[in-house]
């Protein structure tokens, strides 16, 4: 009986690395078809935006290209190939993404094995960010490269324009009150965003840094006009010649006086009366204005550029609806993004890799299609330069 069972097992395990090998030669086939131009793959953004296939690096048997741009303005997707000719693994990080001069928060990170390939998208989120782009018309690209013990390889930088570019961009001031400009650096203050019926409230900030390196925006204490203390986080960096948009997200829960000791729970008087809510009970920030702010900038080295308290005045609330303010989550829409590419393009997804002998043998025995796959791979890699 024992001899039975082990044997459905080891056909079991055979027949999971038949269909895994399948796979793999499936999502090879698709990627190295493309690679060559056997197959076209739409690279277009929703308003017609497109950006021609580029190579951004290219060097000891390493090649990054750029394929091509996806999505809106809003939430666009920038796919990369990584074609990997050396004898180990590499890994593509992305350290800085800037579109239209505006620095994104994303990720991007691939990992390709020797004499391999991969394909992976890194995407941004103006709209997340507070921004509202007509057009994406330039993306700007940090990258790192890291052997197989996480060494760095080489960094290198490049620019991309795409069809919606103008020739020029414009020298725009930034939106909203100036808070702080000096020092190469300009904040300023776009206002409050609110939730309706909710206290769920983000106050946008907006940053421009001209010094030839990058600085760190630290608010050490939210100070409110009665004297309590708001617990909120200011913590950003701007690239160097980059401009950031970014968000402090604020609740009444958050609110602490310092002189009895605890959170303040309740904002009424012993009559029940308050000032802090409307009548549609909805927490009026403003009744608690200005804001005060101790902020820090400081440089690359931690040497402080500028340490001061900035006032921000009495304002109005932007009040936003549930959908509206659903979408300041960036990494649900992101997750949500993600699905519907899967969705479009499973073969894309994952980075298709061409597999050497010694660590392929036992699928290459399940066909003799695979064998032959596995045989023409190489050879088709040497090609993909050209394409």
């Amino acid at each position: 009986m024992k001899r039975f069972l082990s044997l459905c097992l080891a056909a079991a395990l055979c027949l999971g690395l038949a269909g895994c090998a399948s796979s793999e030669k499936q999502e090879l086939k698709a990627t190295l078809d493309e690679a060559n131009g056997y197959t076209t793959v739409d690279y277009t953004m929703d308003d017609g935006t497109t950006l021609e296939q580029t190579v951004i690096y290219d060097e000891s048997g390493i090649v990054v290209t750029a394929l091509g741009v996806k999505g809106r303005a809003g939430y666009c997707y920038l796919w990369l190939r990584l074609e990997n000719n050396t004898s180990s693994a590499v890994t593509l990080n992305g350290n800085s993404v800037q579109v239209n001069g505006w620095e994104m928060d994303s990720s991007l990170w691939m990992k390709v094995s020797k004499n391999s390939m991969g394909r992976e998208y890194v995407s941004f989120y103006p709209e997340g960010a507070g921004l509202e782009l007509d057009s994406v018309q330039t993306i700007t690209l940090d990258c790192e490269l890291q052997d197989d013990d996480y060494n760095t390889i080489d960094t290198f930088s490049a620019t991309l324009e795409t069809s919606a570019y103008t020739g020029e961009m414009p020298d725009e001031e930034l939106p909203g009150d100036v808070l702080y400009e000096g020092e190469g650096m300009t904040l300023t203050f776009g206002g409050f965003q609110q939730e309706q019926y909710s206290s769920y409230t983000k106050m946008q900030f907006y940053v421009e840094n001209t010094r030839s390196n990058y600085i760190v925006l630290e608010g050490e204490e939210f100070r409110l006009a009665q004297g309590w203390e708001l617990d909120a986080i200011l913590y950003e960096t701007v690239s160097a010649g980059a401009k950031r948009a970014f968000s402090v997200y604020i609740y009444p829960d958050d609110v602490y006086d310092s002189d009895l000791g605890y959170y303040v729970e309740y904002f009424t008087d012993s009559e029940g009366n308050s000032e802090i809510y409307d009548e549609d009970g909805t927490f009026d920030w403003t009744a608690l204005m200005p804001f005060e702010i101790d902020l820090s900038i400081s440089d690359r080295h931690y040497e402080t550029l500028f340490y001061d308290t900035i006032t921000i005045e009495d304002t109005t609330v932007e009040i936003v609806d549930e959908d509206e303010a659903a979408d300041w989550g960036e990494e649900t829409v992101t997750d949500e993004a993600d699905i519907a590419i899967a969705e479009e393009e499973p073969v894309e997804e994952e980075a298709a890799n061409v597999m050497d002998d010694t660590d392929t043998a036992a699928e290459e025995e399940t066909t003799d299609a695979a064998i032959a796959e596995e045989e023409t791979a190489t050879a088709v890699t040497e090609d993909v330069r050209t394409a």
